[in-house]
């Protein structure tokens, strides 16, 4: 018996009876489809978790710090410091490296702000390498970075720097309080509509404050005044361009980022002034530093040689990944309990050749007889039950892209308002990569050949002469 004419047979027998292979392949059909369904929504809320974090936070990107210069372990640990800087560059996958030192707040320990009276509030000053803002990945929404052979007060503002301002030329109210002004806001899409200060246009200074003790507040009034020694120490920015902000690195939103070089004279500066009030000055040690990574799948890699050299480490894509740990269980649960339905299906299948066999008994005695050799009898039941498993999971994969397609276009919608998105476009909960469907395709049919195995062992262990005499 050639291949051909064990396919045609195993088709022709499966046809016979029409209604019994159609029960049976339904059974096929609904456990596939049940597993590709629920797999798929595992993979769609991987994807929308990640794409949410992405929103907030960067995935390529890791703090470092150094908490009292000692490991988890209680081990002492190297300072960051510029050498230990150029230790982290030389890591694998790592494309830039930046410290941060944001203990300054424009508002508190110093002012700016612009010739028409107005100061800057809630703002950190943000010391950085300059020179690494572009390699850092950062965009800008106007302007342009900091060129070489530039002073050291040549600054970048964030997106969203002036939403909030005081008027200090009008001075204190009798209340104790300098009046405000807010940046114009759509709050229904929190999109800033203008400001009370012009960026790139205003010409803007920067000068230490000290600490009025009676309304502990800042004193304004030491800008200008031709007796206040905070005027010796008064600058002009240089205003080059503004940040796109993102909340991933929230000093993009709302700081003023300057060289970390002009940060030490500026403390020297603020504690020369403020005797009773003094700052710790920075001795080049950084307790936060800024990496970013090539690819966030290599982010856990970098962590763990960091984590090796005794450094504490945060990155979004920690919390991504034990979301994902977490996404993974519930997969794995959904995916169980569609399993059942396929191991149903395979009972049924099993019953469906066993009755197979029953009603070809003389058939199988007849063949025998003529010589066919009972491993190509084997293997025609055992075709047949994977024919079975083939058609249940194509079908399966065609009902499934119909549900992923009804979920992510009716539920995905509902799901959306839920959560907050107000329901106005759909996000896709449900996925179904090809990767998946053949997957499921291979398993149907896996399936159909294991549950067939018994049947067909049993049709080539049933005797010829008592074959050919059953009636």
């Amino acid at each position: 018996m050639r291949a051909f004419d064990i396919i045609r047979t195993c088709l022709r027998n499966l046809t016979k009876r029409k209604l019994r292979t159609t029960l049976t392949v339904s059974g096929v059909l609904i456990g596939t489809s049940a597993i590709i369904v629920m797999m798929s929504l595992g993979i769609g809320m991987d994807r929308e978790m990640t794409k949410m974090i992405e929103e907030w936070a960067d995935l390529t990107m890791i703090e470092v710090y150094n908490y009292g210069g000692r490991t988890d372990q209680g081990g002492e640990v190297a300072d960051i410091t510029d050498d230990v800087i150029k230790e982290f560059k030389a890591l694998k996958n790592v494309t830039s490296v930046m410290p941060v030192y944001t203990n300054f707040y424009v508002g508190e320990q110093i002012a700016v702000y612009n010739t028409n009276g107005k100061a800057l509030q809630w703002t950190p000053l943000v010391g950085v390498y300059m020179d690494e803002l572009e390699n850092f990945g950062f965009k800008l929404k106007e302007g342009r970075f900091k060129q070489p052979g530039e002073p050291n007060t040549t600054v970048l503002f964030g997106s969203e720097v002036g939403e909030y301002v005081i008027l200090f030329e009008e001075g204190i109210d009798q209340w104790g309080n300098y009046q405000y002004e807010y940046a114009e806001r759509d709050w229904d899409t929190w999109e800033l509509l203008s400001f009370p200060v012009d960026h790139m246009g205003d010409e803007w200074y920067i000068i230490p404050l000290t600490m009025d003790y009676n309304t502990w507040r800042p004193d304004y009034s030491v800008i200008d005044s031709p007796t206040a020694p905070h005027m010796d120490y008064n600058e002009q920015l240089n205003v080059v361009g503004v940040i796109e902000g993102s909340w991933s690195f929230y000093e993009t939103v709302r700081g003023i980022f300057i060289d970390i070089s002009y940060i030490k004279g500026l403390i020297e500066a603020y504690n020369e002034l403020n005797p009773d009030n003094q700052y710790a000055e920075f001795d080049g040690v950084y307790n936060n530093v800024r990496i970013r990574v090539n690819d966030m799948d290599n982010v856990v890699a970098v962590e763990d040689e960091l984590k090796a050299m005794g450094y504490q480490t945060w990155s979004a894509n920690e919390m991504r990944e034990n979301m994902r740990q977490q996404i993974m269980i519930i997969q794995l649960l959904l995916a169980a309990l569609a399993a059942v339905s396929l191991f149903v299906a395979a009972m049924n299948i099993t019953n469906t050749m066993i009755m197979a066999i029953v009603e070809r008994t003389k058939e199988i005695g007849i063949m025998k007889v003529l010589g066919c050799d009972v491993g190509k009898i084997r293997i025609m039941f055992l075709g047949e039950a994977a024919a079975i498993g083939f058609l249940g999971g194509v079908a399966g994969i065609i009902l499934s892209l119909g549900l992923s397609f009804i979920i992510n276009n009716f539920l995905g919608t509902l799901f959306m308002g839920l959560m907050g998105g107000g329901g106005s476009e759909a996000i896709r909960i449900s996925v179904i990569p090809p990767w998946l469907a053949l997957m499921a395709l291979g398993i149907a049919m896996a399936v159909g050949v294991v549950a067939g195995l018994y049947p067909a062992h049993r049709s080539v262990k049933i005797s010829a002469l008592a074959a050919i005499s059953h009636e």
